[in-house]
C-alpha cells in the first residue's frame, strides 16, 4: 500500500523532481500553496492522508504574497489540535539557510530536514513513522475493503468502517455494544444506497430518504417486500443464499444494541442478558468479518451488473389481495404449530396461527385458498378453505 502525504509549499513547482523521487520510493505527494488550502483538503479527507510535509516559509492564506513563519505556525497549530484525536506525523523540509542555525526555530519546531540535502532522510522518516501508525496498518491489512469505501462510498464512511476494524485491532479496548453495531449498520445502508443507485435495490426500500435495512435485505435476496397495498420483488435473486444470511444475521443481532431497532427485537434478542455472561469482543468481530465479505461481493457484484436501467427491468411490482380467494399451498408446518402459505402466484409467504392449522386439519403441501386481510404491513388471513 502506498503512502499518500500532504505538501505545503508554495515554491514547489521548483522541486518536481522530489515528487518524482517519492513516487519511486512509494510515496504518492499532493502539494499545496498555502497553510489555508493545504489545512482545508487535509480536513475534507483527514483519513486520505499518512503524513505531512510542511516547508518552513510559506504563505498562510491562498490570497497572501508574502511567505513567512506564520504559515507553518498555522499548520503546525491545527495538526497538533488534529493529532490529539487521529495521528498524524509532521515533517518540516526547509531550504531556508538562516533557520539551519538558528536554535530557537529547532526549540520552536523541532527538528526540520532540508531541501535538497536531507530528500532520501525525510522519504525514511516518513515510512518510519507512518509503518507504525494505527490507521495505515488498519488500511493496509483491509486494502480491498477501504477501496471500495473510496470508489462507491461518503468519506465518512471511510472513517467509520476504520473505527470498526481499530476496535478489532484493539482487543482490550472498552466494548461498546450500541456504538460498533451501530456503525455496523451505517455501512450496511451505504452499501443498500449504493445498490439503489445502480438499479439493483427497489426505490420503495428508500422511503424519505431513509434506507428500510430488513426491506432492502428482503428485496436483494429475491423476496417481496411489503409497501402500502404493492409487494415489490425482484425477479433475479441478487444476494446468493450465504450472502443474504450473513447480512440478515447482521442486522438481526446488531439491531438488539441499535437505537435504530423495534424495542420488540431488542427484548427478544435480549442482549443484556448474554452480556451479563459473555462480555467479549468476539461477536464484534464475527460480525465485523461478515461485513467485509458482504463488501468484497458488492464491488464485484457492481463491476459485473453496471447498468441501472438493465438492473431495473428486473423489478417486479405486485398488487396486495385483499378480500379475495388466493389460491396456494401449505409449505411448512412448524413444531410450535403455525403453517407457511404459498400463494401459486409466488411472492411473499404468509403465516397460518396454530388455531386455524389446528382447525382446518391442515397438513403439508396441502392445496388450499385463503382470503387475506391487509393490517398495516402485514397480511393476515382471514379465511381458509380446502381444495380438493
Amino acid at each position: 500500500m502506498r503512502f499518500k502525504v500532504l505538501w505545503i509549499d508554495d515554491e514547489y513547482e521548483k522541486q518536481l523532481d522530489l515528487i518524482g523521487d517519492a513516487e519511486q520510493d512509494g510515496i504518492d505527494i499532493f502539494p499545496f500553496k498555502s497553510s489555508e488550502e493545504g489545512m482545508a483538503e487535509l480536513e475534507r479527507d483527514l483519513y486520505k492522508f499518512h503524513a505531512v510535509i510542511l516547508d518552513a516559509k510559506v504563505k498562510k492564506q491562498k490570497g497572501d504574497n508574502v511567505s513567512g513563519l506564520a504559515g507553518l505556525a498555522a499548520s503546525r497549530d491545527r495538526l497538533i489540535e488534529i493529532n490529539r484525536e487521529v495521528y498524524l506525523p509532521y515533517f518540516i523540509f526547509t531550504g531556508q539557510p538562516d533557520y539551519m542555525t538558528n536554535e530557537m526555530f529547532r526549540e520552536s519546531y523541532g527538528d526540520y530536514y532540508i531541501k535538497g540535502t536531507d530528500n532520501q532522510r525525510l522519504f525514511d522518516s516518513i515510512r518510519e513513522k507512518v509503518e507504525n501508525k494505527t490507521e495505515y496498518i488498519i488500511q493496509r491489512d483491509y486494502y480491498e475493503a477501504f477501496e471500495i469505501c473510496d470508489t462507491y462510498f461518503d468519506r465518512d464512511i471511510k472513517k467509520t468502517l476504520l473505527n470498526i476494524l481499530s476496535s478489532v485491532k484493539q482487543p482490550l479496548q472498552k466494548f461498546d455494544d450500541e456504538l460498533y453495531f451501530t456503525q455496523i449498520r451505517i455501512v450496511l445502508e451505504s452499501i443498500f444506497r449504493v445498490a439503489n443507485k445502480f438499479g439493483l435495490l427497489h426505490d420503495n426500500c428508500i422511503v424519505g430518504g431513509k434506507v428500510n435495512l430488513s426491506e432492502s435485505s428482503l428485496f436483494l435476496s429475491g423476496e417481496a417486500t411489503k409497501h402500502s397495498n404493492v409487494n415489490v420483488k425482484c425477479a433475479k435473486r441478487h444476494f446468493p443464499r450465504i450472502i443474504s444470511d450473513a447480512t440478515r444475521n447482521i442486522l438481526f443481532i446488531t439491531g438488539a444494541a441499535s437505537h435504530t431497532i423495534d424495542p420488540d427485537l431488542k427484548n427478544n434478542l435480549n442482549l443484556q442478558e448474554y452480556r451479563a455472561f459473555t462480555n467479549s469482543p468476539y461477536m464484534l468481530y464475527s460480525l465485523t468479518y461478515q461485513l467485509l465479505d458482504i463488501l468484497m461481493w458488492f464491488r464485484n457484484y457492481v463491476s459485473q451488473n453496471p447498468d441501472p436501467e438493465e438492473n431495473k427491468k428486473l423489478w417486479v411490482d405486485e398488487v396486495k389481495p385483499d378480500g379475495g380467494w388466493i389460491s396456494g399451498k401449505v409449505v411448512r408446518i412448524a413444531d410450535n404449530g403455525f403453517g407457511t402459505f404459498q400463494p401459486d402466484t409466488g411472492g411473499a409467504t404468509i403465516s397460518i396461527i396454530p388455531y386455524k392449522v389446528k382447525e382446518y386439519g391442515l397438513v403439508l403441501e396441502q392445496p388450499i385458498e385463503v382470503v387475506i386481510k391487509i393490517e398495516g404491513n402485514k397480511n393476515l388471513i382471514q379465511e381458509i378453505r380446502i381444495l380438493n
